[in-house]
């Protein structure tokens, strides 16, 4: 028996790795990877990041549940008829990412990290703890999406965990239950969970806001009544490729399409809280059941909500309806149940009555169970009890009838091969035609044309900023504010052409700028004379602002002193005399030329010179170039040593070292 269920497994595993890829779109091709390496990502903005099977069947990736929301999931590959994929996992259903800047990143340590947009923490990871050595992620032909070390070893599966799907060959196992979506277009966790209870039995279990339960196997027998074992070594149960379900608690079954070992299969936990297989017909595009763990849909607990009923109707299906004197309290959502339209009565007041219902049921919340007793007293019963709803009066197959007083309305069904009748306690005070309603009312859902927007609770806040990083940066920010204000307003002074600018020029080179036009009108068109000497006229002027000074004009000049010239560079002195001293070509005739005639050659023209040289490096225009103070008094000493031997050390003493000796000692130029 062992090798032959060896060969089972491994012939039908040839078959599956051997299958041709049937089912890929038209829009994905076979070149797309299948293996994410260490250190890479996939990105929920580039719609080409994905991973494809080697036989194209399945893709792993970024999938969009609503508008801006994408989930990290593995779907078959090839579209339905309808244009939609059939989801078989997903990494983060209860919490979508944004479709920004979202990225499902494979770290070099081995653990897979899904962060959503720019928030700090990530919403969904592996979580291998001991992994340190890079793994690479590997999507094969099973649909199992998982990490692989470098000895080949597999550190996390997508098997491992799954959602509302198994696949062909996947385990379910105590550790991997199944967990339903809350409807056809909203995958996070629904009301329905698939389980291995305690007692090592497979479960379908009911978790609504206000009530739970466990539904099938039917609770109401044992688990050796259904055919099921609590004797079992390991909790695991697994669909095989021929469509032959095995569970270690004698669970077994075959799909009606048995024995097909080329089927594409699935088995999901649909939103209705039904479990059923899936077979997919590859040539119309749908999938087909093949099996399913209950056909009555109407003992789905909580598929109605409270205060309601179920009922199957030929051709149309399951239907929902308010029991009389109720309204539905969501039109788009029947879990949500039913409320009364009267208000209750106080308790023992004898307020209240029955309405008769035969051949309905409401499945368990017993306030109290009577046996073998009279319609009568069970009526007793239930008006004795304050938060009593009502009761089911049912004939026993034992021959007597048994009540059964309720306080909660949950799962109600109508079936004829019931054997009892359920009463509903209601007020005397309601109308006679609403007692006359012996049915129930139906009540339809109301679907909206279009499907409301959910908005995720979720705010995305820019990472905080360490505070002193913070006030270094708002100091760094005013401090090179102020410095460009400052560098500005440097440019602009030194640029504009003001009285500011022309005091700096007086002051920097001993002369302030006069236009000949200026001169001329401060003089009077050079009417006053006041003196003469060897270079010129000497005349007596004023200016607006009432200052009277000598203008001397020269004798180059004075013969054409008509046009507008400029006094700073054809009038000069110091460059008037520099001239002069050019022109005697070495000797001390400039001296007798530019000294004034008044003065009757009564000076010694060696100390004339020394000084007139002095005056005109004190003159200089380059600042820099000016002697300092200590430096003047130098040179007036050494006038009399020059008077003595007329040597010209001083100079090289008193001109700046920047100079480098790069000047006429008996010019007194210095060199550009």
């Amino acid at each position: 028996m062992a090798s032959l269920f060896l060969f089972h497994v491994v012939s039908t595993l040839v078959l599956l790795l051997s299958k041709t890829p049937l089912l890929l779109s038209s829009t994905i091709s076979l070149s797309q990877p299948s293996v994410l390496k260490p250190g890479s990502s996939l990105s929920v903005e580039n719609k080409n990041d994905f991973l494809i099977s080697p036989n194209g069947l399945f893709t792993a990736g970024f999938y969009a549940v609503g508008e801006n929301a994408y989930c990290f999931s593995v779907w078959f590959t090839k579209p339905l008829r309808d244009k939609s994929h059939t989801i078989v996992w997903m990494a983060n259903r209860d919490v979508p990412v944004n479709g920004k800047r979202s990225k499902l990143s494979l770290l070099k340590t081995g653990n897979l990290v899904l962060r959503d947009a720019s928030q700090p923490l990530p919403i969904w990871t592996t979580n291998i703890i001991n992994s340190k050595e890079p793994a690479q992620l590997i999507m094969n032909n099973t649909g199992n999406l998982y990490l692989e070390n470098q000895d080949n070893q597999t550190i996390w599966q997508s098997f491992g965990s799954p959602t509302d799907t198994l696949l062909t060959l996947q385990p379910l196992t105590k550790d991997t239950p199944l967990v339903s979506s809350r409807s056809f277009t909203n995958y996070s966790s629904g009301l329905y969970k698939l389980y291995f209870d305690s007692d090592n039995v497979i479960r379908l279990a009911f978790s609504g806001p206000n009530v739970a339960g466990t539904f099938w196997p039917d609770p109401m027998i044992t688990a050796w009544a259904s055919g099921r074992s609590t004797w079992a070594s390991r909790r695991t149960a697994t669909l095989d490729l021929s469509g032959h379900f095995v569970s270690s608690d004698s669970l077994f079954f075959n799909t009606s399409d048995a024995e097909n070992q080329f089927a594409i299969r699935r088995l999901t936990l649909d939103v209705d809280g039904n479990f059923r297989v899936y077979s997919l017909d590859e040539t119309r595009g749908v999938w087909n059941v093949t099996w399913q763990a209950i056909s009555d849909t109407c003992r789905v607990h909580g598929i109605c909500g409270e205060n309601s009923t179920c009922s199957v109707i030929p051709g149309t299906g399951r239907k929902c309806s308010c029991i009389p004197n109720h309204t539905m309290i969501d039109q788009t959502d029947w879990s949500r149940g039913c409320k009364p339209e009267f208000n209750t009565t106080l308790c023992g007041n004898n307020e209240d009555e029955f309405l008769h219902f035969p051949n309905y049921d409401f499945y368990g919340y017993e306030a109290r169970f009577v046996r073998n007793t009279t319609l009568k007293e069970c009526k007793k019963v239930c008006l004795g009890i304050c938060n009593c709803k009502g009761f089911h009066y049912n004939f026993e197959t034992t021959g007597y009838f048994s009540c059964y007083a309720k306080f909660r309305l949950i799962n109600g069904f109508r079936t004829v091969s019931s054997n009892g009748s359920m009463y509903l306690k209601v007020p005397k005070s309601i109308s006679p035609l609403s007692k006359s309603k012996r049915i129930v009312q139906g009540e339809s859902l109301i679907c909206r044309k279009k499907l409301t927007t959910i908005l995720l609770d979720r705010a995305y806040e820019k990472t905080p900023k360490n505070g002193s990083v913070k006030s270094l940066m708002i100091f760094t920010y005013v401090f090179g504010a102020l410095e460009a204000i400052c560098i500005i307003y440097f440019f602009y002074i030194t640029r504009k052409p003001s009285t500011t600018r022309e005091s700096y020029l007086q002051a920097a080179t001993g002369f302030q700028r006069f236009s000949y036009a200026e001169l001329k009108r401060a003089t009077n068109n050079f009417n006053k004379e006041i003196g003469r000497g060897g270079g010129g006229i000497v005349y007596r002027g004023e200016f607006s602002d009432n200052r009277v000074a000598a203008v001397k004009l020269l004798k180059e000049y004075s013969k054409s002193p008509a046009g507008d010239q400029s006094v700073e560079s054809k009038g000069r002195l110091d460059i008037w005399m520099k001239e002069k001293m050019m022109a005697a070509g070495g000797t001390k005739e400039w001296i007798e030329e530019v000294v004034d005639v008044t003065v009757g050659g009564k000076y010694d023209t060696s100390k004339m010179e020394i000084l007139i040289k002095v005056a005109l490096l004190c003159s200089d225009e380059d600042k820099d170039a000016r002697p300092t103070m200590s430096q003047f008094v130098t040179l007036i000493n050494y006038t009399a040593d020059m008077a003595a031997g007329g040597t010209e050390e001083w100079i090289e003493e008193v001109v700046d070292v920047t100079i480098d000796g790069k000047y006429d000692s008996s010019k007194l130029e210095i060199s550009d």
